[in-house]
């Protein structure tokens, strides 16, 4: 079995999380039209925050982005360093 040059899952995980929570929320019907709590939103829009996500997630894959993890990881490097100055 060839190595991997990267580990997909583990490096964009927590945008994977927020694609699969997206879905456990349709699949549990928590869409307006169902639920009628405007916090579930409309399926429509649902489905476009998903296309979004996915397309994001593709991007950053294809193109080496940093994940969120990265940018919060380096967010927190930044802050702490200027605090120990």
């Amino acid at each position: 079995m060839p190595e991997k040059k990267i580990d997909i899952t583990q490096k964009y995980n927590r945008e994977i999380l927020e694609i699969k929570n997206k879905l456990n929320q349709l699949e549990q019907g928590r869409i307006y039209e169902l639920s009628r709590a405007q916090m579930d939103g409309y399926l429509a829009t649902n489905i476009g925050q998903l296309k979004r996500m996915i397309a994001e997630l593709i991007y950053k894959v294809e193109y080496g982005e940093e994940s969120i993890e990265d940018n919060l990881r380096d967010i927190f490097d930044k802050k702490s360093m200027m605090l120990y100055k």
